[in-house]
């Protein structure tokens, strides 16, 4: 286990032009998220065979889908932290195999809540791949080559959710649903070991924090294991046993109890610890890192871009093949194979939209200012899908939401890039928790659009919600951000 202060020498150190075998690691880190996205969305695929093998209603089948989503969003916290603290090459590892093997295990379940609970250890498994990602890039890539680098790590979110609608419909189809988890489970442990085998010798040591540099004095890590204070435990005490009060009401207020639940938990602790003198929480390293981290303003203007965009995304995602059955009246084949369309252009976004914040750098334009014009551009892009429930011709729907997923990828790219450098030293820790947060509301979507859809027959309203949505994270970076890369500003 690597310690934090070699890790945080690697990020500030990055090299100037990113080496070959950099890159190489940028495309391994994209089959990654590849078979992460196959993981995940392969449920959205075999919908229709659990709502009806199940009896479920939409509003029911988008609980199923929250059941991944709520732990994704709880865990990617932790995640981030531990990842500023582990060696990325083995906690990257342990997560694939670990999602893998949740994702195999639900092809057994015997029943609904069993399934649920499986989701949501795929969930817990999954919450690493960002955190990892990104940290990994920003250890190995220069800032102007972070936008491609995670552009290409990103597009394996379009990719595989591409490929999922390619294999898991003909798998269920001739085999049935538990047939296509288990498949898509086994391609994970490949990727481990190839994994581990290319990050062996020198550039095992990189990722491992042991760069050449001399780590910096032990004052600089600010790590402090007394133990918190008595004002801290009492502050974020109050917010778990009220968080934990709110989800105990589930057994009689339903679900949307444990999302509240979890809600409280995850905003309540951030409060907490921007609320606490900042003395209180030099107890604990987790205290302290989450205590600097909500004092900078730009940490807050993510939150707001995570959230508008996440929403957006996941509601592609998850949503798109029951509405082309269900609202276009396509068949259920033919459903998911044109549900691959958008993908591939999301694919066109995650790449463009990387290289074209990159080339406007390089070019003389301020790396904040390329970034801010690109995302502007995705948000006119995205802006289109909200027409989608109003036309009649499902080939021009289907353009639509193509321009509308490309917009959102390339919108996410350059949106990573900004999350890099909030906090250099911490930045697993604000990767995961601006990720779960942005998962957390895409998981109460959900419901909602299962909701609507059972309530008035048609996803169009919830194509305009999501289309006009990414203008509020557009707007929070363009009044708020700044115009220099790696400025601090305190909230």
């Amino acid at each position: 286990m690597a310690q934090s202060g070699y890790s945080d020498v690697a990020v500030t150190t990055s090299p100037i032009r990113a080496e070959r075998w950099a890159w190489g690691i940028c495309w391994l880190m994209f089959a990654s998220t590849v078979l992460n996205y196959m993981d995940r969305q392969s449920i959205a695929l075999v919908g229709p065979m659990i709502q009806k093998e199940f009896k479920l209603s939409f509003a029911d089948f988008g609980w199923v889908l929250a059941s991944f989503q709520l732990s994704y969003a709880v865990f990617q916290v932790p995640a981030g932290y531990l990842v500023d603290r582990w060696n990325v090459r083995w906690a990257y590892a342990g997560a694939v195999a670990f999602w893998s093997l949740a994702g195999m295990a639900a092809a057994f379940a015997p029943s609904l809540a069993i399934l649920m609970v499986l989701r949501a250890l795929l969930g817990v498994g999954e919450s690493f791949n960002w955190p990892c990602g990104l940290r990994a890039n920003a250890m190995i890539l220069p800032p102007a080559d972070r936008g491609l680098g995670n552009g290409i790590f990103n597009s394996g979110a379009a990719v595989g959710a591409v490929l999922t609608p390619l294999v898991v419909p003909i798998l269920a189809a001739k085999y049935g649903w538990r047939t296509a988890f288990i498949v898509v489970g086994l391609l994970g442990f490949l990727w481990v070991g190839v994994w581990l085998v290319a990050l062996s010798g020198q550039r095992r040591d990189v990722f491992a924090g042991r760069s050449g540099a001399k780590p910096p004095p032990v004052d600089d890590l600010s790590e402090n294991t007394s133990g918190l204070s008595s004002q801290a435990i009492v502050g974020f005490g109050s917010v778990v046993v009220t968080a934990t009060l709110v989800s105990l009401t589930a057994f009689r207020f339903g679900l949307p109890a444990i999302w509240w639940g979890i809600t409280v938990l995850m905003v309540g602790l951030l409060l907490a610890a921007l609320l606490l003198p900042m003395q209180s929480l030099k107890g604990a390293d987790w205290a302290q890192s989450l205590g600097e981290i909500v004092r900078l303003r730009r940490f807050w203007i993510l939150v707001l871009v995570s959230v508008s965009i996440n929403v957006c995304w996941h509601f592609l995602v998850n949503w798109l093949p029951s509405f082309l059955i269900n609202d276009r009246g396509m068949k259920y084949l033919a459903g998911g194979l044109f549900s691959t369309l958008p993908f591939l252009a999301a694919d066109v976004g995650n790449i463009g939209g990387g290289a074209l914040s990159s080339f406007l750098a390089r070019r003389g334009m301020n790396a904040v200012k390329a970034r801010i014009l690109v995302i502007s551009l995705c948000t006119l892009l995205i802006t289109g899908g909200a027409l989608v429930g109003s036309v009649s011709s499902n080939i021009l729907a289907l353009i639509l939401i193509a321009f509308m997923a490309m917009g959102t990828a390339a919108f996410m790219a350059n949106f990573f890039a900004f999350v890099q450098e909030v906090s250099p030293r911490h930045t697993g820790l604000v990767a995961g928790i601006l990720g779960g947060l942005g998962n957390l509301f895409a998981a109460g979507f959900h419901p909602v659009v299962g909701w609507a859809k059972d309530t008035t027959g048609s996803f169009a309203v919830l194509f305009v919600i999501v289309g006009l949505i990414p203008y509020v994270g557009l707007g929070a970076l363009v009044l708020g951000w700044g115009s220099q890369s790696g400025e601090v500003e305190s909230s």
